[in-house]
């Protein structure tokens, strides 16, 4: 069920974005990589996508025990945010006795207590930025007409649903079950507080 779930959401994320997304290309992409005076609103959700993979990291990379790596997906992610993460959930095909890929110095500063902070304090800053300098009436007018806008504002919320999938995934693979499942239902934030609780 869960491997279907996924896929029948990959697919409808691909046509959408092929066949239903504005086609419009205002150069709101150009704006932000080069810094050209980008809305703060646009810069912040932009910026969230580039936190988004690093949290997904601490989450997961620690669980890349599946006959299937984890790890390219999650890699994938800083390049094409859900489209890359999406397929593991429903090409794996559950847990191994094996040991984790990833090495374990690099495990341990994924799940530093340190690095969580500074996402989270990273994560807050942005937040107030782009809450209190941008224009969401320019954001949604490029959401309306930019592709790339349109893309990635539905990139974000459904990286907000994985991340809360993620969460129950964690917990459950332990036979945990609490209220914790939800943090993940709050944009990033939520995982990450999940995250620097774990380290309490």
């Amino acid at each position: 069920m869960r491997q279907s779930i996924f896929f029948i959401s990959w697919m409808a994320f691909i046509l959408y974005a092929v066949f239903l997304a504005p086609d419009g290309n205002q150069g709101y992409l150009h704006q932000l990589l080069t810094m050209d005076d980008p809305d703060p609103y646009l810069l912040m959700v932009f910026s969230f996508l580039g936190i988004y993979p690093l949290v997904f990291s601490a989450l997961l990379l620690g669980e890349d025990d599946s006959r299937l790596p984890l790890w390219p997906f999650v890699l994938g992610m800083f390049f094409l945010g859900a489209f890359a993460l999406m397929p593991y959930f429903f090409l794996s095909k559950g847990e191994e006795s094996r040991k984790p890929r990833v090495p374990v110095f690099i495990l341990n500063r994924l799940h530093s207590r340190v690095f969580h902070l500074l996402l989270f304090m990273g994560t807050i800053t942005l937040l107030i930025y782009g809450m209190t300098q941008g224009d969401f009436e320019f954001y949604v007018e490029a959401f309306l007409e930019s592709q790339f806008v349109h893309i990635m504002s539905i990139d974000f919320v459904i990286l907000t649903f994985l991340s809360t999938f993620v969460v129950y995934w964690k917990e459950s693979r332990r036979g945990r079950y609490n209220q914790k499942h939800w943090l993940g239902m709050v944009p990033i934030l939520g995982a990450l507080l999940y995250l620097l609780q774990k380290n309490e």
